[in-house]
């Protein structure tokens, strides 16, 4: 071989191994830095309380073009609504209730002490415990707050006149840390809703979880049957997104509660403030060679009307016994015929309602700045039945 041809080897060796090098030095900067996602579809998943920098990975929604953009809010120019209805920004409409638990503006929120919310949870811890005894499965669900979960769109002069007291923490986020503490089985819909990063969990003008809130609620509440139980059942799953100009035709509770409150007059009113558009899931059950959850009581309060509709009228539950709020007062259930054929006990309480967990609907307007009779209360019931007869 020749002195040039080897010369022209040595070259073209030493050219490869410094492209190797160059490559391998990329690959190493790229694995230490992570890729980054500047695009729509991606959300920080920021909590609440916290101001320091979040190592947790952001959020891909499934919902990217429902994701609430921000932007300039304005306050009411003029109407801001009634004691009960409340007018926020750009139209949004609130029962004051959900404001003042949210803000800490009325005594039956910031009177709750950690005594009573531990006593609370020490009875659900009981009843969660003596049901598991029995073969039945159990979970309290804590459905959302319109007040808490849209807060942005609160109006200044109301915020303004109504400031949060020093020291005030929700009664739902001390809820939360008992249950956990306890090892209370719950699902929290808060929760839920971050992770699949739907931000869009209200109708403008009603009160209620809108149907996406609610359906995904539902199928994390059938992973936490399959997580207790170990038994695979039916889910739910969807075609698609419907989108509409009126409610969703099932358990329509989306509707503007100006409507509610004006049905009588003021029609110029009735109509004021509508959503733009109403989106549900075209939910069907798939895995239908499973087994259906089995009988179910469900109780709580008007968040339950999607609940009964996915468990009851769609079938994911073989049969449903659901209890409004503590059953208009009576609370002298029969527990034993009730349990008897029951595979799932579901208590769903929402944010703002947690000082009473089983008593009576709230009130609103001046009635939620007093603390009225709390009223007979079904969990107690259901409580003190297992306390007398804790095996079947």
């Amino acid at each position: 071989m020749s002195k040039k041809i080897f010369n022209i080897i040595i070259v073209l060796l030493s050219a490869a191994v410094l492209l190797l090098l160059i490559a391998a030095l990329l690959m190493f900067l790229k694995s230490n830095t992570g890729s980054s996602n500047s695009g729509n579809d991606v959300i920080d998943n920021v909590t609440e309380t916290s101001a320091e920098p979040t190592t947790e990975a952001p959020v891909t929604p499934d919902y990217p073009e429902y994701v609430l953009q921000q932007g300039p809010l304005q306050d009411p120019a003029d109407f801001r609504g009634t004691d009960w209805v409340v007018i926020g920004k750009d139209g949004y409409l609130y029962e004051n209730g959900y404001i003042n638990e949210y803000l800490g503006t009325a005594p039956k929120y910031v009177n709750v002490t950690d005594d009573q919310l531990q006593s609370r949870v020490d009875k659900l811890k009981y009843i969660q415990d003596t049901l598991f005894n029995r073969g039945v499965a159990f979970c309290v669900v804590i459905t959302p707050s319109k007040g808490a979960n849209l807060s942005q769109f609160i109006p200044d002069y109301y915020k303004a006149d109504h400031i949060t007291p020093v020291g005030y923490v929700r009664p739902y986020i001390r809820f939360k840390q008992f249950l956990t503490d306890k090892g209370v089985y719950f699902v929290d819909s808060e929760t839920v809703l971050k992770s699949v990063g739907l931000t869009n969990t209200f109708p403008k003008t009603g009160t209620h979880w809108n149907k996406l809130s609610s359906y995904e609620v539902t199928r994390e509440i059938v992973s936490e049957y399959e997580r207790q139980t170990g038994i695979q059942v039916q889910h739910l799953a969807s075609h698609g997104i419907i989108s509409s100009k009126t409610p969703c035709p099932f358990n329509a509770n989306e509707q503007d509660i100006f409507g509610i409150l004006m049905q009588s007059n003021r029609q110029d009113m009735k109509d004021a403030i509508v959503d733009d558009e109403y989106y549900w899931q075209d939910a069907y059950l798939t895995d239908t060679t499973n087994p259906k959850i089995g009988h179910m009581i469900i109780q709580g309060g008007s968040f339950t009307g999607d609940l009964n509709y996915y468990f009851g009228n769609l079938q994911l539950a073989s049969g449903v016994q659901s209890y409004y709020y503590n059953n208009g007062g009576n609370v002298n259930i029969n527990w034993q015929h009730q349990l008897r054929s029951s595979k799932f006990v579901l208590l769903e309480v929402n944010e703002q309602f947690i000082y009473n967990m089983g008593g009576d609907a709230p009130a609103w307007a001046e009635n939620d700045i007093n603390i009225l009779p709390l009223g007979n209360n079904i969990v107690d019931s259901l409580y003190d039945y297992l306390v007398a007869n804790p095996s079947t």
